[in-house]
């Protein structure tokens, strides 16, 4: 995926993602150097202009998230269908 491409597709996915994963997000932007500002509203920071390692260390993480969301959804799934099955008996 082209990197213009991939930054459009991380602002859209950011807004997926729980508050704990986006205090994560910022973590990952203090211990990498990545520039933000901060007021009363949250923290704002340029997607568009980070350093690709600081842009690549965000986007492994919102794919683990993904990963994990998807994951999870799968084991409720399967958490329900054997409920469902233990009911019938």
């Amino acid at each position: 995926m082209e990197d213009c491409e991939q930054r459009k597709e991380f602002c859209k996915e950011i807004t997926t993602l729980s508050r704990p994963e986006l205090e994560e997000v910022y973590r990952i932007l203090r211990r990498e150097g990545g520039e933000f500002s901060e007021n009363s509203n949250g923290i704002f920071f340029n997607v568009e202009s980070l350093p690709a390692s600081i842009f690549e260390a965000l986007w492994k993480f919102l794919q683990f998230c993904k990963s994990n969301a998807k994951e999870l959804d799968e084991r409720s799934k399967i958490i329900v269908d054997m409920g469902v099955i233990n009911l019938s008996k």
